[in-house]
């Protein structure tokens, strides 16, 4: 499993703010809404789409929480369904977020505040509304209790304040904060009264009270967790849901490892799978039901930017502050190999953070093989980066020139799928002398190291929005490096990149945005502070021949909430 971080620090991007205070059904970026107040659904989707039946999907691993928002515990899939939000994102254009339990959005002309003025017909489940009450407490108690990435998200938050029962104003430190008005906007909104006698601070299997589209029917801790639709739900008829959530149950089946899930899904014991291992797309599923039709198998493009998958170093590690080390380790990786024996030529190596979208620095290449295996010619270069940063090489052993100690390095992974990857790297560091080494752990014990920042190496994933903002404070900005469960996995330190990320937060324009990220890509990428892996720009997905979906199909997204069953 590559390591994300459970809140979504997703695709929190440019605001377009007017000269004036205004109420919105919406915020976008640079420029107008695609969808105007009176729109009636997301073009996506099927508005008389069929409600009914019931959906399973796999996941690999277990789960031991309910509670999604704090750093303990492992939580279920699917529990995004419980809760409704400030406003609800688009998924067929950039940046944009449309009203949900807030009806109208107000911005101060000088962008000191943003007002959500609450529907009235927002309610929890129990039936009891939601106000600014809620909304308050929610922000305080994220804040306060929850997953420590709430607190940077919000960190230029000066105060959330109560106007009246159905108004709540946010005000703004004077920083200039580009991404805060539509950070704040995606705010989930939890309920007050249910959490007055339950401990949100903890892990809990109870099932909370929420205000979504479905609710938990039942579960068994580490096997399944099933929802069923909230038949009176209180927004399913707004313009923003009309369409979707058309499934009367969803089951989340778990499994203990990959091969397991794959086998299941081929058993056809759940209905849709994403695959993501090249190897298995190109091999596993040779099988009659998809020669028949009972399984169709599809790749589908995105226009979404493609993630920074990379093995991650950890310069915590005193032996990795070394830039030598880094990079004849990003020599010793020998990518062309691994395309041509084991991803079927199916990925393209990552070469910027900003892969596959227009915010790249475009002058940098890495090293390239044969293809042979053998990598020699890299692996020279890399002996020779070595011996020239005064490295030492004692009975075949690597030797640092500051501890005068013998080099190791051990890569910590979660999914059997990454061994065969890291197998012949390892092989390629120890003829470099690095005694390196793989150790595999539960998922339990890979999340709590990684919270914990106790690893060499891993391999992590910095997903980037369409517009790059504030994420980017989370993965590079020196002040994560040491919060527990944050995203500044590499414990970068580097305060050129936290001057880039801070002004990137605050470019005002599109061409300025893109001179800065491009400073940023160039710094994060020379300095070899992480190897990158790959990249696709294709879904790979495989599912029973069960659905229906809308005639579109939206650029940054699979929309699956917006899948029916067929009739007939």
């Amino acid at each position: 499993m590559i390591f994300t971080i459970r809140f979504s620090l997703g695709i929190f991007l440019l605001i377009l703010l007017s000269s004036k205070s205004f109420a919105a059904h919406g915020i976008s970026t640079f420029g107008d809404l695609k969808y105007p107040k009176n729109f009636q659904h997301f073009d996506y989707v099927n508005p008389d789409a069929p409600k009914g039946g019931e959906v399973k999907f796999g996941s690999e691993g277990g789960f031991n929480s309910l509670n999604n928002f704090i750093l303990k515990g492992l939580p279920a899939s699917g529990l995004n369904y419980l809760y409704d939000s400030l406003t609800e994102g688009s998924e067929d254009e950039i940046s944009a977020r449309y009203a949900l339990i807030a009806e109208d959005i107000k911005i101060a002309s000088n962008k000191s505040w943003i007002e959500f003025r609450l529907n009235k017909n927002a309610r929890f489940h129990d039936g009891k509304s939601i106000t600014a009450d809620d909304v308050i407490f929610t922000f305080d108690k994220l804040i306060s209790d929850g997953h420590p990435s709430y607190k940077m998200l919000f960190r230029d938050v000066k105060e959330a304040k109560k106007i009246n029962s159905h108004l709540v104003r946010f005000s703004f430190k004077p920083n200039g904060n580009r991404d805060l008005p539509l950070l704040v906007a995606s705010l989930p909104v939890l309920p007050k009264h249910y959490f007055n006698s339950v401990d949100f601070s903890k892990t809990t299997l109870q099932p909370p009270l929420g205000s979504g589209p479905y609710k938990i029917k039942d579960l068994k801790p580490n096997r399944s967790i099933t929802f069923e639709r909230v038949k009176d739900y209180w927004a399913k008829d707004l313009p923003v849901n009309r369409g979707r959530y058309n499934f009367d149950k969803i089951t989340f089946d778990y499994y203990r490892d990959n091969n397991v899930l794959i086998e299941a899904f081929k058993s056809q014991k759940y209905d849709f799978r994403q695959e993501n291992v090249a190897r298995n797309w190109a091999n596993a599923y040779n099988i009659d039901a998809i020669k028949n039709g009972e399984i169709i198998k599809r790749e589908i493009e995105h226009g979404l930017p493609a993630p920074m998958q990379t093995f991650v170093l950890n310069l915590r590690r005193e032996k990795f502050q070394n830039q030598a080390l880094r990079q004849a380790m990003t020599y010793a990786f020998d990518f062309e190999w691994l395309r041509e024996h084991i991803f079927y030529k199916s990925y393209k190596r990552t070469e910027s953070y900003f892969a596959n979208s227009e915010f790249g620095y475009q002058n940098f290449s890495l090293p390239k093989a044969n293809s042979d295996g053998f990598n020699r010619d890299n692996l020279l270069k890399a002996r020779q980066i070595l011996l020239d940063a005064n490295y030492k090489f004692s009975d075949g052993k690597l030797i640092d020139p500051k501890t005068n100690e013998k080099v190791s390095v051990e890569f910590l992974i979660d999914s059997q799928a990454f061994e065969m990857i890291v197998a012949p790297f390892i092989k390629n560091l120890r003829k470099l002398g690095i005694e390196a080494k793989m150790r595999f752990v539960e998922e339990n014990q890979y999340q709590t190291r990684v919270n914990n920042f106790d690893f060499d190496v891993i391999t992590g994933m910095f997903g980037q929005a369409t517009i790059p903002g504030d994420e980017l404070f989370a993965y590079f900005h020196s002040s994560q490096k040491d919060i527990k469960g944050g995203r500044n996995l590499s414990g970068l330190n580097d305060k050129i990149i936290d001057d880039l990320v801070e002004k990137i937060s605050r470019a005002k324009n599109k061409n300025e945005l893109q001179i800065l990220t491009s400073k940023l890509d160039q710094r994060l990428l020379v300095n070899y502070y992480t190897i990158p892996q790959w990249h696709n720009n294709t879904y790979r997905i495989l599912y029973r021949d069960i659905f229906e979906f809308p005639k579109i199909q939206p650029k940054y997204s699979l929309a699956l909430d917006s899948w029916y069953l067929k009739t007939n």
